[in-house]
């Protein structure tokens, strides 16, 4: 056993290949050498074994007595590693981490040294590429003034910082490491729930206030990604802000530009809006006023042949009404009464009209899809705008054409793109007109929606017909598209949304000149804060013999509601001072559940945006004739309808 030993740690030094060992007597001489040696070296055992060990060592080493040195520090320490450049026998270098152990006997006298090399060529090169890597990154990071970079540990310390957070936030690197990231943002909550978002997400984007190091805030668009080793663990943040507030700023100035443009534009459209409105309103004030001055005149002189003068201006006052109506709905300030409405049945019915109205060069085409939902919308209005925008068709094709009106569905999501709330998550109903005519310039079209702009000859129109369709249909929460170009056509879109409500009841055109004769005892309470208008409307209720108990305002009729008077029936304006009469007939109601009501109004601004009509409800729009006024008390009121002649 013991002659063994040597043998087998002989046989494993020699059968060692990635470390070259041998041993050096105390004069520096090599006396063995393996197996790892010469595969390192180049040298065979024969060739070195005997020679000084300074061979292995680079010239320059050699003339500075770099090899007794070390020999020299092992005797005297015991013990030397170095990591240094080593020669092959062939002259080439390599680089070494080199191990050497003094040899002494048990009495302590030094036999020699025991030296251990190892090539590390290959983990020298890739540590010199990573430091290579780092280097260049280090210059692109801080190269990079635009962006402030810098690393953060898993709690949000600063260990790292570039030139361009320096630039950007005011602090040396040298101020800033060891310091924590809240003290960047105006809010530290924000920071923190920056890295809690980024630590479980990857990564948290957010625009918010920065501080610099004088104090002064800048709005900065932030990244913070999270950085994990390969098994997951999180090592830190690396965070990147941006300096956006130049942009914000050109941002809001191009903002106020436009709006100030808008302004400027709204400004133009208002003038030309009063310019249209004075112009025709003045026109039809002459007819009023001059008529009722040939009245006055005439039966002033005992003369009684005034019936055509007042017949003129009544005409005039009814089209000024009119003109009222068009400039609510582009104002969509027109009182609505949304119904159920049969989109098919209510073209249809308006299609037997429209041939004479088109003309016979005209081609009507319906294209009409079946079991199409009912639309919510006013269907008188709704009539009007498809009039309104078949007779733009008719004059768009002076040599003849063909009109066709299209009905269908559009699917949740679909339809206009700035479609609002109301058409983005319910199906959608849609009407198109379409027309092969003149089509519009990119200028016309522009300016289509526009009121009183025209293209029509001076009489032919009043520039009011798309601008009080895009009200209509806005105020029912729908949209409306035009598409046209000049020689292919025009195509007006109207998407509207699709609703059940109960259809009340239907409110027939009467023949002109009824009157009708109430039930005996029916008392009507009329609450109008105008004297005058309450004055003419009690009157004439009180000539066809109803009792009538007039309020002035809310708070007043409320009181003749809570009180034990008889009510029949409600006629009541909207708009009342202090109490509206919205108002006032939900509190009396809780008195008198079953009250009929019968709302007049002139302004849609004094009624809830989600208002419909119900079996004890109804709706009048001032200016109203006095014969509509009663049809609508008859239709509300209990009992048979009876015709009489006017007192």
């Amino acid at each position: 056993m013991e002659t063994s030993g040597p043998n087998s740690y002989q046989l494993l030094v020699q059968s060692i290949l990635d470390y070259a060992i041998f041993m050096v007597d105390p004069q520096g001489r090599i006396r063995s050498w393996n197996a790892g040696a010469e595969q390192i070296h180049g040298y065979r055992g024969a060739d070195i074994v005997g020679r000084a060990f300074a061979l292995l060592h680079t010239e320059e080493e050699r003339a500075g007595g770099r090899p007794e040195l070390i020999l020299h520090m092992v005797a005297a320490h015991g013990r030397f590693q170095e990591e240094a450049e080593r020669l092959r026998r062939d002259g080439s270098r390599f680089w070494a981490h080199v191990v050497c152990d003094a040899v002494r006997d048990e009495h302590g006298h030094l036999l020699g040294f025991a030296m251990v090399t190892r090539d590390i060529t290959e983990r020298r090169m890739t540590e010199q590429r990573l430091r290579e890597v780092e280097r260049r990154f280090r210059l692109f990071v801080d190269g990079v003034t635009d962006c402030a970079i810098c690393m953060l540990d898993a709690s949000g310390i600063v260990t790292d910082w570039n030139t361009g957070a320096e630039r950007i936030k005011g602090y040396t690197a040298a101020e800033i490491i060891g310091h924590s990231l809240t003290q960047f943002f105006v809010n530290p909550l924000v920071a923190q729930t920056a890295m809690t978002v980024a630590s479980e997400n990857g990564r948290y984007d957010v625009v918010d206030w920065q501080v610099r190091k004088d104090g002064s805030r800048f709005m900065a668009e932030i990244a913070i990604d999270a950085i994990r080793d390969n098994d997951g663990q999180l090592l830190g943040f690396a965070k990147i802000t941006r300096d956006i507030t130049a942009r914000v700023e050109a941002e809001q100035h191009l903002e106020d530009t436009r709006a100030q443009l808008f302004q400027s534009q709204k400004i133009e459209a208002l003038g030309q809006l009063t310019g249209g409105m004075a112009h025709d309103f003045n026109n039809l004030l002459q007819g009023i006023i001059g008529s009722l001055e040939v009245v006055e005149m005439r039966l002033a002189a005992g003369r009684q042949d005034v019936e055509r003068f007042l017949g003129n201006a009544l005409d005039s006052a009814k089209r000024a009404a009119t003109l009222t109506h068009r400039l609510l709905a582009f104002a969509r300030r027109q009182p609505l009464a949304p119904k159920s409405v049969v989109l098919n049945d209510l073209v249809a019915q308006i299609a037997e009209l429209l041939p004479a109205t088109l003309g016979e060069r005209i081609e009507l085409k319906l294209d009409l899809a079946p079991a199409l939902m009912p639309v919510l919308c006013d269907p008188n209005l709704l009539e009007s705008a498809i009039l309104n925008l078949a007779i733009n068709a008719r004059d768009a094709m002076p040599e003849g054409g063909q009109l066709t009106i299209r009905t269908g569905s559009v699917p949740p999501g679909e339809g206009p793109l700035r479609r609002p709330h109301s058409l983005r998550d319910a199906p959608t109903l849609l009407l198109q007109v379409s027309d092969n005519g003149v089509g519009m310039t990119p200028e016309v079209r522009a300016r289509a929606f526009d009121p009183f702009f025209t293209t029509k000859p001076k009489g032919r129109g009043t520039g009011l017909g798309l601008s009080m369709i895009h009200g209509f249909v806005t105020q029912s929460r729908g949209a409306i598209e035009l598409e046209s170009e000049p020689g292919h056509g025009t195509t007006v879109s109207i998407y509207l949304p699709s609703g059940e409500r109960r259809s009340v009841r239907a409110l027939d055109d009467r023949g002109a000149g009824t009157r009708w004769e109430p039930a005996a005892g029916e008392t009507i309470l009329l609450v109008e804060d105008e004297d005058v208008v309450r004055d003419l409307i009690a009157g004439k209720l009180r000539d066809l013999r109803y009792r009538v108990l007039e309020a002035r305002d809310g708070h007043a009729g409320l009181a003749i509601i809570e009180s034990t008077e008889r009510i029949d029936l409600v006629v009541s304006d909207i708009g009342l001072p202090g109490l509206t009469g919205m108002h006032m007939v939900e509190i009396g109601r809780r008195r008198r559940p079953d009250m009929k009501v019968l709302f007049v109004t002139g302004y849609a601004e004094t009624m809830p945006e989600d208002w419909t009509l119900d079996a004890n409800t109804d709706l009048l729009t001032k200016p109203f004739e006095f014969d509509a006024l009663v049809q609508r008390m008859r239709a509300l009121l209990p009992g048979p309808l009876k015709q009489a002649s006017s007192p």
